[in-house]
């Protein structure tokens, strides 16, 4: 029994260390695509994915591109079905402001942001009206096209949609 306690306390000291160091990552090593967060969505681990990315953003003061970490870490609580955390991060990568001043660019992260956010708090009004006044002003583009994937598939679930 005191072989197997180690064991398991030996393993849990490894992954702490492993964890540890990927938090001390630069950002472009973190965010790759075999690395870290990534890894653990390629094994549908979306919400210890999605914990990573707020520890890094909380214990590594070097990262260069926090409006994508709070994206990532936004996408991968949607598609561990945590809404309210998943709604909590991809808030912060937009605010009005982009709608009003914020160019081309800005102005159609605003509407795919929030009406990413739309879609996880079950407005369907909401998501469709982003999604018009996108048509309407700007050419479409990715994102444009999953906002639509997203109000075509509204009986589906975030993950369902974006893992097709």
């Amino acid at each position: 029994m005191k072989i197997i306690i180690f064991l398991c306390f030996s393993y849990s000291c490894l992954i702490a260390q492993e964890t540890s160091n990927m938090l001390a990552y630069e950002q472009r090593s973190f965010d790759s695509d075999t690395c870290c967060w990534r890894k653990l969505a390629d094994n549908k681990e979306y919400e210890k994915g999605a914990n990573l990315i707020v520890s890094y953003l909380k214990n590594n003061k070097t990262h260069t591109n926090k409006h994508s970490l709070y994206w990532h870490a936004g996408q991968m609580f949607a598609k561990a079905q945590k809404d309210q955390q998943a709604i909590r991060y991809f808030r912060k990568t937009y605010n009005f402001l982009y709608r009003w001043f914020g160019g081309e660019e800005g102005k159609t992260w605003y509407f795919y942001a929030k009406g990413t956010v739309a879609f996880i708090k079950r407005d369907k009004e909401k998501l469709l009206k982003m999604i018009e006044n996108w048509d309407k002003n700007f050419p479409k583009d990715g994102n444009y096209d999953t906002l639509i994937l997203l109000y075509e598939n509204w009986d589906k679930s975030y993950l369902e949609i974006t893992e097709q």
